[in-house]
Order: structure tokens, then sequence, then C-alpha cells
């Protein structure tokens, strides 16, 4: 995607690697963000409207007309933005609705070829959510009867249940975490550092990851591969002592 006029309404285009052709219409006034089908067959993106809020989710066939795009999604609450990405497992995609306090997800199956949405939760004031899927269940990052948030598990047939995986912890800020074969990295913010947790999800036991001596660091993972079924994670950190 590129946006060429610097108004950050993008236009995104798909190209043919091996011949260096661009296979479809161009779809115009996007966020820029893309996520694609794992048959290759269809991408997914975020419409902007006039005030520049992603709100209509749209699929496109590779090889067809934009005016072609079937709408999947429209948030009709204009204080409300929506994306679409796709789980760690890459079995179900995750379209995310939210404002500054607030968030709703609608989740299907990525072999779903009737795009049938579900609702995850239903949105409640000043309650926060977000989901990944790994195996046999769901993870949630919520605020839910947590100011400084947790995390939570429950079976992917019964996504009513939630329980504690990671408890909220009087003055302990629980942030977002990564999933990859057998293990969670997550991070949080504890007297005012950033720590950073392994934890082995067959045993539950958990290790911070001390990357360095150094007390107040800044640090971020990554994947760098788009496979998760791998033991190996790539981690970078800056601090006042050694700047990124």
């Amino acid at each position: 995607s590129l946006d060429l006029k610097g108004s950050e309404y993008f236009t995104i285009y798909v190209r043919k690697i091996s011949d260096n052709k661009i296979i479809s219409d161009e779809i115009h006034e996007t966020s820029g963000s893309v996520t694609w089908s794992l048959d290759d067959k269809y991408i997914f993106y975020s419409k902007l409207d006039e005030h520049h809020r992603p709100r209509k989710i749209y699929r496109h066939q590779i090889g067809t007309k934009t005016k072609d795009d079937q709408l999947i999604y429209e948030e009709k609450d204009q204080g409300f933005t929506c994306g679409i990405s796709i789980s760690s497992d890459e079995k179900y995609f995750f379209i995310s609705t939210s404002d500054h306090t607030t968030s709703e997800i609608y989740f299907f199956d990525v072999n779903d070829l009737n795009l049938k949405l579900k609702l995850f939760r239903k949105r409640q004031k000043e309650i926060r959510y977000s989901v990944d899927s790994w195996k046999e269940n769901f993870f949630i990052h919520t605020n839910l009867d947590a100011e400084d948030f947790k995390i939570c598990i429950c079976k992917q047939e019964n996504i009513k249940k939630w329980q504690d995986y990671i408890p909220a912890t009087k003055g302990v800020l629980i942030g977002g975490f990564d999933l990859l074969n057998e293990w969670m990295i997550r991070s949080e913010l504890r007297d005012a550092l950033i720590k950073l947790y392994v934890r082995n999800l067959k045993t539950g036991k958990e290790e911070e990851l001390v990357i360095t001596d150094e007390k107040v660091i800044t640090p971020g993972t990554s994947l760098m591969q788009k496979n998760r079924n791998t033991n190996k994670l790539y981690i970078g950190y800056n601090s006042p002592k050694t700047p990124g």
C-alpha cells in the first residue's frame, strides 16, 4: 500500500512477483493495512471514512474488480474505529473495534467462506480487551475487574467462561503477550521498570527473562518469521546507557 499525497489515505496494489504486474484493481482510501487469507485468494482491508476513521472492513478476491468487494463489517458508532487481524495459530480472523476506553471483538474461522461473524464479548463502557488464539484456547488481555489489566484464558468452545491465567496484581501493569510453540512471552510494568516473562503453556512454570544487567530498559520482542511453531524469539532493548 502507498500514500503518494501525504494524506494518509493509502492505495492498495496487488502485484504478481513473478512478472511484476499488478493483477487487481487499485483499492483507494484505505488504512494501508492488509491481511491475507491462508490460501492467498483474498485480502481483507479497512476503508477510511471522510473523517479518516477506519470503520468498514472489506474482503477482496485477488484478480477481481473492487466494486465486487464484500463488506463484512461496518462500525455504526462514529467514535469507534475497526481493524482486522489473524490469530497467532492462524485459526481465526479477529475484527476489533474500539475507542480510547472501550473495545469489542468479532471473530470467524479462517476456513469459513461465508464469513459468519461471532461476537466474543459485547462492548461494555470502559472495558477493554484483546484476544489471541493458540491451539484449543483463547487468551484475553483485559481490564475487566482489573484496573491494571490481567490475562484470562477460555476454551474455544466456551468463550463465555473466562478464567484468570495471569491474575491482576496491585501496583503492577500487566502488558501484552506473544504466543509461540509451547510458550507465552509477556511484559509487565513493576516499580517503574518494564520486565519480560516467559511461561511454559504446558507446565505453567514462569521465569523472568533477564537480557542485561541494566535496570532501566525498554525491551521489545520480534518473531522475525511467520511460523510460530518455534522456540526462537528475538529480543531487543534500549536504555539510557544503550540507546536504540
